[in-house]
């Protein structure tokens, strides 16, 4: 008699329905266990992750090299450029982009560009990053390993699912174990060049007025993230830096109902913030 864990064993290693068939049936099998972690793991992975949340490190991608549309010549090679980012897209649109051999994204704020004679002129052209299809193509079977590794774990326990139904001991089992699938927190990965987007105060300001974090020290973030924008090179890991320390700095309760610290939530959108925008 087949049974749900193996038919998706067989689906993720026979190569022929697409990652998004099989993240389908890993949220049936989810929903029937009662695994509410990796239902939402999931659903994250199929409609994409809200800005709120910061994808796994399996996520992670790199551009190749930048390049600037010359008016004459057109798109010109500018130099090696090696940024690195997360991918917030539903895992379909990921599939569409593994496709491609060579893809362009525009960046948010134009990098500084010198010809061989110390001219800026390229700085006001437009750019692009170029990156290898390649890299999304990581991201689907660094997918793909996670869900073998997870019916891995649930065939060991003797969760099956024969005829795609549960036992009450098989249901039992699931819930008092932690399966190791990647969690979807952490910060932005090591981008090498801060110049690309940097995201301004206002847009953590509300969050946290709503943790009734004191005006005095909501305005220490606030003039290091001014400082930020314009900071050289050398002093911004300094910044970053102090922003962290902020963030991360235990709050003993007011007198007010507070909280003592930053939820994790808000955390990660103030580290998100001190970084750079991805694309969406």
């Amino acid at each position: 008699m087949s049974s749900a864990v193996h038919n998706l064993q067989q689906a993720i290693c026979g190569e022929q329905q697409s990652l998004t068939q099989l993240l389908r049936q890993t949220k049936v099998i989810a929903v029937k266990l009662n695994l509410e972690d990796v239902e939402k793991w999931v659903d994250y992975e199929l409609k994409g992750y809200p800005e709120s949340v910061e994808p796994p490190r399996y996520r992670e991608f790199s551009t190749a090299h930048l390049e600037v549309r010359n008016p004459v010549r057109g798109w010109d090679f500018a130099g090696n450029f090696e940024l690195h980012l997360r991918a917030y897209q539903p895992i379909a649109e990921i599939e569409n982009l593994s496709k491609g051999e060579t893809l362009t994204m525009t960046l948010r704020k134009q990098v500084p560009v010198r010809d061989s004679l110390g001219g800026g002129m390229g700085s006001n052209w437009p750019q692009r990053v170029l990156i290898a299809g390649s890299e999304f193509k990581n991201i689907l079977e660094a997918v793909k390993n996670e869900l073998l590794q997870w019916t891995t774990e649930l065939e060991k326990r003797g969760i099956k699912g024969e005829a795609m139904d549960f036992s009450d001991k098989e249901k039992q089992s699931a819930s008092n174990q932690v399966f190791n699938i990647q969690k979807f927190t952490g910060i932005l990965g090591n981008v090498q060049n801060s110049q690309v987007a940097l995201y301004d105060y206002s847009s953590v300001q509300q969050l946290l007025v709503d943790h009734k974090i004191p005006k005095e020290d909501r305005r220490e973030l606030e003039d290091i993230m001014d400082e930020l924008k314009d900071a050289p090179s050398e002093k911004k890991p300094s910044l970053l830096k102090r922003g962290e320390d902020w963030i991360v700095k235990p709050r003993p309760p007011s007198s007010v109902r507070s909280p003592s610290s930053l939820s994790s939530s808000t955390v990660q959108i103030c580290r998100r913030r001190l970084k750079m925008g991805v694309p969406r």
